[in-house]
C-alpha cells in the first residue's frame, strides 16, 4: 500500500513538473510569434526526452502543458485542447520510435535513426497544427499555412536535432540510477510485464 503511495505521488510530481516546464518553455517560445501562433516552439526540446525519462506520466503533463500554453500563453481559450493534440502527436510517435539507448550507448545507428524520429515527430506535429489552424480558428489560409509550414519546421529543427540528443545523452543515467527513467514504450512494457504480482 505504501508503494503504491509513494508511486501515486511520484507519478503526480512528475505531471505537475512536466507541465510546469512545458508551460514556460511555450511562454519562452511566444517571443518568435505570428498573431496566435508560435513560431519557436521549444516545448519540443522537452517532447523529445520526456518520453524516454516519463512515460506517460510525462504524457499527461506535456498534454496539459501544452493546452495551458495554447489556452492562456496564445490566447486561444479552450481551443488550447489543439496544442494537446500536436503534444500528443508528437510524444507518441518519439516513444514508440526512438531506439532504446539511441543517444546513450555511442552506436551511431541508433542515433541517425533518433535523428530520424526527431524529424518525422516535428513534421508531424507542425503540419497537424498548420492545418488545425486553416479550419477552427481559421487564422491562415491553405497557401498561407504552406508558406508557414516550411520556416517553422527550418526553424525548430536544428534545436531539437542538437538539443535532444544531448539531454538524453547526458541526464538519462543519473535517472536510471534514481529509478526515474521510463525508457522508450518497448522498455517500458517489457519491465511492466516483469513486475512481480
Amino acid at each position: 500500500m505504501i508503494t503504491q503511495k509513494q508511486s501515486s505521488a511520484k507519478q503526480a510530481s512528475i505531471i505537475a513538473m512536466t507541465t510546469a516546464l512545458y508551460v514556460i518553455f511555450f511562454f519562452l517560445s511566444y517571443s518568435v510569434t505570428l498573431p496566435n501562433f508560435t513560431l519557436l516552439y521549444l516545448p519540443i526540446i522537452l517532447l523529445g526526452v520526456f518520453p524516454m525519462w516519463f512515460g506517460w506520466s510525462g504524457l499527461v503533463g506535456a498534454m496539459l502543458g501544452g493546452f495551458i500554453g495554447g489556452a492562456f500563453v496564445e490566447g486561444l481559450g479552450f481551443l488550447g485542447v489543439f496544442e494537446s493534440v500536436v503534444a500528443l502527436i508528437i510524444y507518441l510517435i518519439n516513444w514508440a520510435l526512438i531506439p532504446q539507448k539511441a543517444a546513450e550507448d555511442g552506436n551511431k545507428l541508433n542515433l541517425f535513426a533518433m535523428l530520424g524520429v526527431l524529424t518525422v515527430s516535428l513534421l508531424a506535429g507542425t503540419s497537424y497544427i498548420i492545418w488545425q489552424y486553416t479550419i477552427l480558428p481559421q487564422l491562415f489560409t491553405a497557401s498561407q499555412a504552406l508558406v508557414i509550414l516550411v520556416p517553422t519546421f527550418l526553424i525548430n529543427l536544428p534545436i531539437v536535432l542538437i538539443t535532444c540528443p544531448l539531454l538524453i545523452r547526458s541526464v538519462s543515467p543519473k535517472l536510471r540510477t534514481w529509478g526515474m527513467y521510463s525508457g522508450n514504450f518497448a522498455e517500458w512494457r517489457s519491465r511492466r510485464n516483469t513486475k512481480p504480482i
